[in-house]
């Protein structure tokens, strides 16, 4: 049964004296992809989930639209911002793995230098 007002980012229903929220469709999507895109990030899951949880219950006031479709773009700025880090963890990574020769580990340079200049 859809909601008394579409413009609304929850509504909530009585059913069996239970509230059933139900989202507004682009914010489920945009939620969806933050659990999806969560499960590559370099911390683990729950920490993506609880945060983006955090979010979506902060904004959950939001009524107007227009306010709606200007967080809509934010949270998908966010999405890409996250994919850019995943991209460069695995970057780093295959980098790391197979670059052996050209280790350019800040610490593991630190310590040669501090080897060197204080005969350590």
């Amino acid at each position: 049964r859809p909601c008394a007002r579409q413009n609304k980012l929850f509504c909530v229903l009585i059913f069996n004296k239970w509230p059933l929220i139900l989202m507004h469709p682009q914010v489920r999507d945009l939620f969806k992809r933050f659990i999806f895109v969560g499960r590559d990030y370099p911390l683990p899951p729950p920490y993506i989930r609880d945060k983006v949880a955090a979010a979506f219950r902060k904004n959950a006031h939001i009524t107007s639209e227009k306010e709606l479709k200007r967080e809509i773009a934010q949270g998908r700025w966010m999405i890409r911002e996250l994919i850019g880090v995943i991209q460069l963890k695995k970057y780093r990574t295959l980098k790391q793995r197979y670059d052996k020769s050209n280790n350019q580990d800040p610490l593991n340079i630190a310590n040669k230098v501090a080897k060197e200049k204080f005969g350590v």
